[in-house]
């Protein structure tokens, strides 16, 4: 028959007492390792989970995808830090996510076919991202799909008619939608993004995901690496 917990308690209880400290540190080692193992990742994983889901901010004020740059983590920090100063954005609440580790181009034949790009798809797919920086003929390329916002239509085209004369313009794959050209992106090449930042020195180009729900933040952006508006151009 089973000995019942108690038992077995007491059982122990009377080896231990006949034990010197050493012996029983060396006793409880030897037969109660595993135990202890899996106690202590069982807490660890809980105050993981409880941390996470009550204590970790999950949503963004903002998240930009820079393609095919070669910066340090120093750089992006000091760049969030920046953004998140001139927005007055509380860190607290949301995030401000600025990656800069992602190398692809849509350019070429067979550009897209790279984990890098299945990430960036799916992140505008699922509506994280806001934003994509870029080289011109990769964004062109990235534009067709409709992956991007036509800058022309509805809430975009009140937000970012002042940068009317940067857009940069693709056509299209889907003839229903249009057979002309239509603004995918805004020329940034002279921001902040290279006068400080050091970026893209042959130039870049901001486009915008189609599932963004954060356009003011975009429009945000481009004020704080102070893109020229309409009739501001110097």
């Amino acid at each position: 028959m089973c000995m019942n917990l108690k038992t077995y308690l007491e059982n122990e209880k009377k080896k231990i007492s006949a034990l010197t400290m050493r012996q029983v540190i060396l006793y409880i080692t030897e037969y109660y390792w595993l135990w202890i193992v899996s106690v202590f990742f069982a807490l660890f994983f809980a105050g993981y989970l409880i941390r996470h889901m009550f204590f970790t901010v999950n949503e963004n004020w903002i998240y930009i995808l820079f393609v095919n740059i070669m910066t340090d983590e120093e750089t992006v920090r000091g760049m969030q830090n920046d953004y998140a100063r001139f927005t007055g954005y509380d860190l607290n609440e949301k995030n401000i996510v600025i990656n800069a580790a992602s190398y692809f181009d849509a350019s070429i034949s067979g550009g897209t076919n790279n984990t890098y790009y299945q990430v960036f798809a799916a992140s505008v797919e699922a509506g994280d991202l806001d934003a994509v920086i870029m080289e011109t003929d990769n964004l062109k390329a990235v534009g067709v799909s409709g992956i991007l916002l036509d800058l022309s239509e509805g809430e975009c085209r009140d937000l970012f008619a002042s940068y009317e004369d940067l857009f940069v313009y693709t056509v299209p794959y889907d003839e229903l939608y249009s057979t002309s050209a239509v603004p995918v992106g805004i020329d940034i090449s002279s921001s902040l993004l290279n006068k400080k930042y050091h970026l893209y020195e042959d130039g870049c180009v901001l486009g915008i995901g189609s599932r963004t729900g954060n356009l003011e933040a975009v429009k945000a952006f481009l004020e704080f690496i102070e893109v020229p508006e309409k009739g501001d151009q110097s």
